[in-house]
């Protein structure tokens, strides 16, 4: 019997619409996840909070929801695969996304986990510094997969959070909090335990109209932060070999 196939989706309320958007296209991919977890990110809650937001609709099987009062950033998602099986395929997926282009994004991403002891990604870099923008070729290994995308069993993200601390302890950034950078921590994270990230031919993929306002990259440059600035601190301390080129 396979592993169950989980959309771990982040979103904040300024994207609810694009996320009920994103739910009702994976359930129209080739291969549909079996469940989603959701989690839900300065949504608010029942329990007296000055706002409250519903939960996105979802026509797939919503596993769990985890809703936070106040932001905590995208990187919290992670910390939901402690209660996963651990065999459970986890493909992580950002609420701003369009898959029209990409109907086998899950199918293609899921087949290369299954392939073998691999995470999956739809975008990233390779290890000497180039990119691999989703689209219908795969450009063999990454050093880095971009969290819109990175698929892997959720075994392997055992001692995930505990990493995430040591980093932060060393001087490195809070990467799994607020404007962190959990994209790169998962990816050093995997790297440590020799679990390689193969990129894979998804199909193109894009930010939906509209959406970019509220974006990571957007938050940081507002703030004036260098986009690779946590990556290269992520660099310092575990000795990941990230690179830009």
């Amino acid at each position: 019997m396979s592993a169950p196939v989980v959309a771990l989706v982040a979103s904040i309320p300024a994207r609810r619409r694009s996320c009920e958007r994103l739910l009702d296209e994976l359930s129209r991919q080739t291969r549909p996840p079996d469940g989603v977890v959701l989690v839900l990110d300065g949504y608010g809650d029942d329990m007296g909070a000055l706002t409250y937001h519903p939960t996105p609709r979802c026509p797939l099987p919503l596993i769990v929801e985890y809703r936070t009062v106040a932001p905590r950033g995208a990187g919290a998602r992670w910390r939901a695969t402690d209660d996963m099986n651990a065999e459970t395929i986890v493909v992580t997926l950002d609420d701003d996304i369009m898959t029209l282009e990409a109907p086998r994004l899950v199918e293609a991403l899921v087949a290369v986990v299954e392939s073998g002891d691999h995470a999956a990604a739809a975008m990233g870099r390779s290890a000497d510094g180039k990119p691999a923008p989703p689209g219908d070729f795969s450009r063999g290994p990454l050093i880095y997969g971009a969290g819109c995308g990175l698929t892997v069993r959720a075994r392997y993200l055992r001692g995930l959070s505990a990493f995430a601390d040591e980093v932060k302890a060393a001087g490195g950034p809070d990467a799994l909090g607020l404007l962190g950078d959990d994209d790169a921590l998962v990816s050093a994270f995997l790297w440590k335990r020799e679990i390689p990230i193969v990129h894979a031919a998804t199909g193109n993929i894009y930010p939906a109209p509209n959406t970019q306002a509220s974006s990571y990259t957007q938050a940081l440059a507002k703030r004036g932060i260098d986009i690779n600035a946590q990556k290269q601190a992520i660099r310092k301390v575990t000795g990941w070999p990230w690179r830009v080129q």
